[in-house]
């Protein structure tokens, strides 16, 4: 009798051991495009000109050490999962060249260490959220060729991007509506305001 206690224990240690998630459900590892990751080891993804297709699963929001993303150059579609808000060590987020549509999330506001966002080339819809003005330590910000739409928010005059020396900024080539904030006034491009009131 004590063997079967002792086989049906270690059986379930076994299949307890098994088990991809932490005692308070946060997963150990995710998988993306078919392969693994671990949460706590992953900080950096760079899956660029992979030939990647469909959405980027909200699950890449639990690599909370991730530093840098780029899934640039491929065929992803859909939107920008919220959960991307959730990679507050990112210091690069490069999504351009992609299928990418809907909204910019307000989540990316939260990124403050970010020094690298790119997000050109897609067919994003939309305002600039406002929280942009959030992301002070950006020197590169490219969010060219999208179909954004709406008012350019006061507070992207909070950047150090294009008018310091070092910096890159591009806005050119959406639907963004005049007036322009005083500070980026002369680096909109160009810009399809026929819908514009």
């Amino acid at each position: 009798m004590s063997r079967y206690i002792s086989l049906l224990i270690f059986i379930g240690l076994v299949f307890w051991g098994c088990d991809d998630k932490t005692d308070d459900n946060t997963p150990t590892e995710i998988t993306l495009w078919g392969e693994y990751y671990s949460v706590e080891n992953t900080d950096t993804l760079d899956l660029s000109n992979n030939q990647l297709t469909g959405i980027i699963p909200p699950e890449i929001g639990n690599l909370i050490n991730l530093t840098l993303l780029d899934l640039s150059g491929n065929e992803v579609t859909g939107s920008i999962p919220p959960e991307i808000g959730n990679l507050t060590n990112l210091t690069h987020l490069n999504l351009g060249l992609n299928q990418l549509t809907g909204s910019i999330p307000s989540g990316i506001c939260n990124l403050t260490k970010m020094v690298y966002l790119n997000l050109v080339w897609n067919k994003l819809t939309g305002s600039i959220p406002p929280e942009i003005g959030n992301l002070t330590n950006l020197t590169y910000f490219s969010l060219y060729d999208n179909q954004l739409t709406g008012d350019i928010p006061e507070s992207i005059c909070n950047l150090d991007i294009n008018w310091s020396s070092s910096g890159y900024f591009s806005i050119s080539n959406n639907q963004l509506c005049p007036p322009y904030p005083s500070c980026v006034e002369d680096y909109v491009g160009n810009q399809d305001t026929s819908d514009c009131p």
